[in-house]
């Protein structure tokens, strides 16, 4: 577990919430918990939609990830560093993401917020949702069926 995970897992658990306004993830990174300035919290916020671990849903912001299942230790608050680590893609979902945006040149939060809807309304793996998307705006999706399909697998194989 990264401690950006550990992060965001511990904001969502103490807030008792499964999602939060930007504005109140921002407010509690830095105000409540008073962990980083309400700027670095912004850049909390962004790493982790970045990085595939929350999802932004009309400004709700929700973890993709069982935060209530992450063993965060007691007492625990994040590094500076956590600003700092580079992030690692969550693996297929960002790279469809990225297929969709080089070909229809829309932002990637735009592109991940219809995403979500998509997931949403039809009650699949994000990483379907995303192929039904890249399929709605033209993107060959056959590089990614396979990839996905063995991503999923392993999910469900555990």
């Amino acid at each position: 577990m990264s401690e950006l995970e550990m992060t965001l897992a511990q904001i969502f658990r103490k807030k008792g919430k499964s999602s939060l306004s930007e504005k109140d993830f921002v407010f509690a990174a830095s105000l409540d918990f008073r962990w980083f300035s309400p700027k670095e919290a912004q850049k909390l916020l962004e790493l982790g939609l970045d990085g595939g671990l929350l999802k932004s849903d009309g400004g709700t912001i929700s973890p993709t990830f069982d935060y209530k299942a992450v063993d965060v230790p007691k007492g625990f608050a994040p590094t500076a560093e956590v600003l700092a680590a580079p992030v690692q893609p969550k693996g297929m979902f960002l790279k469809i993401v990225d297929a969709i945006s080089a070909k229809t040149e829309m932002p990637a939060k735009d592109l991940i917020s219809q995403i979500n809807q998509t997931q949403d309304r039809m009650g699949v793996e994000v990483e379907v949702a995303a192929l039904i998307v890249a399929k709605n705006h033209g993107v060959d999706i056959s590089e990614f069926l396979d990839p996905v399909e063995e991503e999923i697998g392993k999910r469900f194989r555990k």
